[in-house]
């Protein structure tokens, strides 16, 4: 006896428009972490990144401000010049 064909399951497409859909009978895995979780972690790196932005322009501008680029008089002058 030969068994019925089944129709092949659809897949997520996106759409002409460019939005993402999802057929309705596609099965969807939970996710790993809980959304505190993935809060948690969001925020540690916005202030990871927070941090190494300010202190980098801390630094670099504490750098700008107690070097004096524009006096070059103490430097020794090329010989034959």
């Amino acid at each position: 006896m030969m068994e019925p064909e089944q129709e092949p399951p659809r897949l997520p497409r996106v759409n002409p428009i460019g939005l993402f859909e999802t057929p309705p009978d596609f099965p969807a895995a939970p996710r790993r972490f809980s959304r505190r979780s993935r809060l948690l972690a969001a925020v540690l790196l916005l202030l990871f990144l927070g941090a190494t932005l300010v202190t980098t322009t801390v630094s670099l501008g504490r750098y700008c401000l107690t070097s004096d680029a524009a006096d070059t008089r103490a430097l020794r002058s090329k010989p034959g010049l």
